[in-house]
């Protein structure tokens, strides 16, 4: 089974898990969990179906809908035009929900811009933690590397998301999508660096520059690479942030 078959039938993969025993669905599953990439691809299309099921589950019937199909058309009751139909007014909104969760999902690749990434760094630090959590003991000799580089952080980042992962890096989300955490210390200042798969994430309209957001006191610079989107967070001004970077 190639990715393409997997993903044809997992296209009917129920985003609360009922179907995880479903002897259907095994061989592809087991194909996500093989492949790095159709798993992003399987938790971002469960996102993508968990938010439109929640969308469409805020939608109230019309009330004497249930009535209305049972009785079929009556008679007596006078015709209405198609506009003036609270059955075609749900319709209508059901459509409405999906074309905005369908544009919102569709923003680029992963659905979210460079300013957004700065922005949700920047949040993050100020709104979950203000603490040194993603510093784990398996990831020490990485976080020695970047508080010592000589080098812009934007040219000599080479991170293996998926050894961040085994050795239980913090881990947040935004839109579905999981994005890393390390934190590293340099000249006595916490540096909160932010990385996740740069097909998880719409970089936007720019030109090659990081683009920068600020939160309170902090401030978070993002910038992409060919291969992943960061966002390095410091209580400190945007020019420091650019010397870094």
């Amino acid at each position: 089974m190639n990715n393409d078959e997997a993903k044809f039938i997992l296209g009917a993969y129920r985003p609360d898990g009922r179907d995880a025993t479903d002897p259907q669905f095994g061989e592809a599953l087991a194909q996500a969990e093989r492949d790095p990439e159709l798993r992003r691809w399987l938790e971002n299309q469960r996102a993508f179906d968990r938010a439109v099921s929640e969308r469409l589950g805020a939608v109230p019937p019309p009330a004497g809908l249930r009535e209305s199909i049972l009785a079929g058309s009556r008679v007596s009751q006078p015709r209405r035009t198609w506009w003036a139909n609270p059955a075609w007014w749900a319709a209508a909104a059901a459509v409405m929900v999906l074309a905005i969760v369908g544009s919102r999902m569709a923003l680029a690749p992963g659905g979210n811009t460079l300013a957004e990434f700065a922005e949700f760094a920047a949040g993050d630090i100020v709104e979950q933690h203000d603490s040194h959590d993603g510093f784990p003991a398996g990831l020490r000799e990485v976080q020695a590397r970047l508080a010592a580089m000589k080098e812009p952080l934007s040219r000599g980042l080479r991170l293996d998301l998926e050894e961040l992962r085994r050795q239980r890096c913090r881990s947040v989300r935004i839109a579905g999508r999981e994005v890393f955490e390390l934190c590293f210390n340099r000249d006595g200042t916490w540096y909160h660096l932010y990385v996740a798969h740069r097909g998880d994430m719409a970089a936007g309209a720019t030109d090659g520059k990081p683009l920068t957001a600020a939160r309170g006191a902090y401030t978070s610079a993002a910038w992409v690479d060919d291969r992943h989107v960061y966002a390095l967070v410091a209580r400190t001004d945007a020019g420091a942030l650019q010397r870094l970077i």
